[in-house]
């Protein structure tokens, strides 16, 4: 499920019920009452035309904030309270000086034009906001709908974001494999508003409201915003169907090319050495034409085909494995030196040259599969040294990690990119005489990594292939010394 890190508040984007206007007008003769005792005090000091103009304050103070009618209805107390409290003879609704009968047509006018437009300024500023939310809160579930994976996290941002917008409860409904529409069952009742949710390749989806008071989205701009988050969703769910539908796509591709890969490998690396040992078996079959000799080079001739041939099956077994179970690593602390020893150990008639210090400290590792990757690069290494060439091994620390670099005076490097070495089943020279069937090094590259550590080719200075693989040390124990 995706995480909603925001959700947009009901009061936001719908519209309450309209108050009655009791409350309003009650405020609005308390506010005008206050602003009567305001003047009487005021008028110690300043002259009875300049307490008009505290009036058309609160005029406009009220229209800005109840609204129009209570603006006018202001606008009448103002004019009256000015005319009972402060006009001679006062306390009364007599007018002695006829002028201010004008005064008061004039004010009562001031006031309420001032308050109907602050009335008007304030519902263009609330309508202004509200836009500006509804905007806001599209933009967001936008984004939230272009991050989302799967369907089920775009019904967990239909009921987390787009539900509590409309104080309703929202549910997705998906069409199945044959597109069948559920029943909404659950969702059925009174009010209840289903959407349609149209893509440029069919309907989608629909989307059901159930409303938790009243009805859904009555307000025009709330029902155009509701169309938009329709459009929204319809739009992620037909992205997502076409991802799935790529990703099969490239999952049945990368089964078929990872078949013909393997294909080819048994029918070529693999079906070669058994063709060899057919053969010699065949050979030994008559040993009256065979010397002693004969026999035991035929005999070991057998013997190397069989490991070479353990060898690729070991490892196209170990790659399976690897891929679908994950790597296991059983670590503990080790001399690399007596891995390392342990691996050439293996290498029978093959001259390696070992340059390890000897005091390089413990190393965390899985000792069977670090001399396993160890192997498998000597093996390579042999397979394309010169006759009778040099493979050196060497070791060093420093920057908290263990590097080794195993080198030869083979033909190099081939050309491209030597990351496809480590490409399962890839071999550098296509077709080679050389037996193998390109997973060593991606079997390497996988124990390495699952390390923490790194592998990579490079030249060698010996003029052929080096592999450096780089593990880090951790922090080893100390071993105490024997004292003297």
């Amino acid at each position: 499920m995706t995480r909603i890190p925001w959700r947009v508040r009901p009061s936001l984007l719908t519209k309450s019920k309209p108050a009655g206007l009791g409350l309003p007008l009650l405020i609005t003769a308390l506010v005008c009452a206050a602003t009567t005792a305001a003047a009487a005090w005021l008028l110690r000091v300043f002259d009875l035309s300049n307490i008009v103009m505290l009036f058309l304050v609160a005029v406009v103070f009220i229209a800005l904030k109840l609204g129009r009618v209570a603006g006018a209805f202001a606008s009448v107390l103002c004019v009256a309270s000015f005319d009972f409290f402060f006009v001679e003879p006062r306390f009364s609704f007599v007018v002695s000086d006829t002028q201010y009968l004008f005064t008061f047509a004039l004010m009562l006018i001031v006031s309420l034009v001032i308050g109907q437009l602050a009335a008007r300024l304030s519902s263009q500023a609330q309508n202004a906001t509200a836009g500006e939310q509804r905007a806001s809160a599209l933009a967001r579930i936008a984004a939230d709908l272009a991050a989302a994976m799967d369907a089920d996290q775009i019904a967990a941002i239909c009921r987390n974001s787009i539900a509590p917008m409309f104080s309703a409860r929202v549910s997705l409904l998906l069409p199945d494999a044959n597109g069948v529409f559920p029943s909404p069952q659950n969702e059925a009742g009174t009010g209840a508003l289903s959407f349609p949710l149209t893509a440029s390749e069919g309907i989608r989806g629909v989307l059901v409201l159930q409303p938790e008071t009243g009805a859904v989205a009555n307000d025009p701009e709330d029902r155009r915003l509701l169309l938009a988050c329709c459009s929204s969703i319809a739009m992620a769910l037909e992205r997502t169907h076409f991802v799935t539908l790529a990703q099969k796509a490239e999952m049945r591709v990368a089964g078929e090319r990872l078949r013909n890969a393997l294909l080819a490998s048994v029918s070529h690396d693999l079906k070669t050495p058994l063709t060899v040992i057919r053969g010699l078996a065949e050979t030994l079959e008559q040993p009256d034409r065979l010397s002693d000799g004969d026999q035991r080079d035929l005999a070991g001739s057998i013997r190397q085909q069989a490991e070479e041939l353990q060898r690729s099956v070991a490892n196209i077994l170990d790659l399976a494995r690897m891929q679908s179970d994950g790597m296991r690593l059983n670590s503990e602390w080790h001399f690399l030196s007596e891995v390392i020893g342990n691996a050439v150990a293996t290498q029978r008639g093959r001259k390696v040259r070992i340059d390890v210090p000897h005091d390089l400290p413990l190393i965390e590792i899985d000792a069977v599969m670090v001399q396993r990757v160890l192997v498998n690069l000597l093996d390579n290494a042999a397979k394309y040294a010169k006759a009778g060439g040099t493979i050196r091994l060497r070791a060093a620390q420093g920057d908290g990690m263990m590097s080794l670099v195993l080198e030869d005076d083979g033909p190099g490097l081939p050309p491209g990119d030597p990351e496809d070495l480590f490409i399962p089943f890839w071999r550098g020279r296509a077709e080679s005489s050389i037996p193998g069937v390109g997973l060593g090094l991606a079997l390497c590259r996988i124990i390495i990594e699952a390390h923490r550590g790194t592998i990579r080719a490079v030249p060698s200075a010996l003029g052929g292939a080096a592999f450096e693989i780089r593990l880090p040390l951790g922090q080893p124990p100390v071993i105490p010394r024997d004292e003297d």
